[in-house]
């Protein structure tokens, strides 16, 4: 289907997105999804947040359920778009995935080497983000249990087509917003690094091998997750945080969440709160900036001050291994309470913990600065694609 639109100097189209120039297919699994524990990995919807694949520990089905269905084999630059939940959010495939398969609950869009060549990978992946492309998922959208988007709707999403000079003066401007994405989202993770290699140097900064020990729960108040209720019209309920997007949180601060529960913000964890979630490598460490509600398998943290907030997260995110034994089951589930109330702590001078938290706030707050300005820059390139858009109808 194609729709014609356009201005006194730039001739522009409409057309379905499966009937772009540089799409070679829109697919979703068929692959019957059983699991073993020795096959290929797979990509699910749980496993896309925030524009990247969440693959620490996929889920696994038989080689067998692949390899009689290539088509289900991904290839590094796949387009993957989330069916069920989230709908519309989408995340890249990269070379680590190639060869890995995917759920139902994801689309899957691959281009020919002249749609890569024309840039409308970067193109389509910045227009789902759209506000126009957004309205139209939702509205297509069955409303389930799960929200659920028909793969026939997302072939069917309207996507404006600009002319060539258009797109290259865009593509040049997004290459270059995308650069610094990157480098940001770098510098982030790099000062959260040298924050924990501080922490290190910090446990033997008196010379000796070992500092005294606090138990977390002499530390601080220790809150058990609950599951989360529904808000009543009309009112916006409190951000409510599942042990899931604690695991799959993008960075160390958490700074928001997809759902709302029920509760009301004087009864949720403050801004500072520590929280905490099991999988079976590790347990992951977080720090809210907004009042939250932790989610069943999730435990929180609220210390008394600042200084003991940034030891105890860098204290328990240098020991994410053996904090898995205070999760429940093989499969560390969800964490125990009273088991993780005991683990053991070093708590050396408290000058030396203050020492380390004002530095380590320092780089603190350099990471959540570039990650706003990410935030900020993502927002303005949407903003752009959505008015240029808008004004060559």
């Amino acid at each position: 289907m194609n729709r014609t639109s356009s201005d006194r100097t730039h001739p522009w189209s409409e057309e379905d997105l499966a009937s772009l120039i540089g799409i070679k297919s829109v697919t979703y699994s068929v692959v019957e999804q059983k699991q073993d524990p020795e096959g290929v990995p797979m990509i699910g919807a749980t496993e896309i947040v925030e524009g990247r694949v969440i693959d620490a520990e996929p889920t696994r089905i038989a080689w067998e359920q692949v390899e009689r269905r290539p088509q289900a084999m991904l290839r590094a630059g796949d387009l993957l778009v989330v069916l069920v939940g989230r709908v519309g959010e989408t995340a890249v495939a990269t070379s680590r995935h190639q060869g890995w398969t995917f759920a139902r609950s994801v689309a899957v869009i691959r281009f020919t080497e002249e749609g890569l060549a024309q840039g409308t990978d970067v193109w389509l992946r910045w227009w789902l983000k759209t506000p126009q492309s957004r309205r139209y998922l939702n509205v297509s959208s069955t409303n389930s249990e799960h929200r659920t988007l028909p793969l026939g709707a997302l072939r069917q999403l309207p996507v404006p087509v600009p002319p060539a000079e258009v797109r290259e003066r865009w593509l040049h401007g997004v290459a270059m917003a995308e650069r610094r994405l990157t480098l940001n989202k770098q510098i982030a993770a790099h000062a959260i690094e040298l924050a924990d290699a501080l922490f290190r140097r910090a446990e033997h900064t008196d010379g000796r091998d070992a500092c005294a020990e606090r138990q977390v729960g002499e530390i601080g108040r220790i809150v058990t997750g609950s599951a989360s209720s529904v808000p009543q019209a009309g009112t916006e309920g409190t951000s409510f945080v599942a042990a899931k997007e604690v695991l799959n949180s993008r960075t160390v601060h958490l700074e928001r969440t997809a759902v709302r529960t029920a509760v009301p913000i004087q009864a949720a964890c403050p801004p500072g709160t520590l929280l905490v979630a099991p999988r079976p490598s590790g347990v992951r460490t977080v720090l809210a900036t907004i009042p939250v509600v932790p989610g069943r398998g999730a435990l929180a943290i609220r210390t008394d001050s600042e200084t003991d907030q940034m030891w105890l997260l860098h204290a328990l995110r240098s020991r994410y291994k053996e904090l898995v034994a205070t999760a429940q089951g093989q499969n560390a589930r969800a964490m125990r309470r009273k088991d993780f109330s005991r683990f053991p702590i070093p708590w050396p001078p408290v000058s030396v913990r203050q020492d380390f938290a004002e530095r380590a706030a320092a780089l603190h707050d350099l990471a959540r600065s570039v990650t706003a300005e990410n935030r900020s820059l993502e927002d303005l390139v949407v903003h752009d694609i959505a008015e240029l858009m808008n004004r060559n109808r």
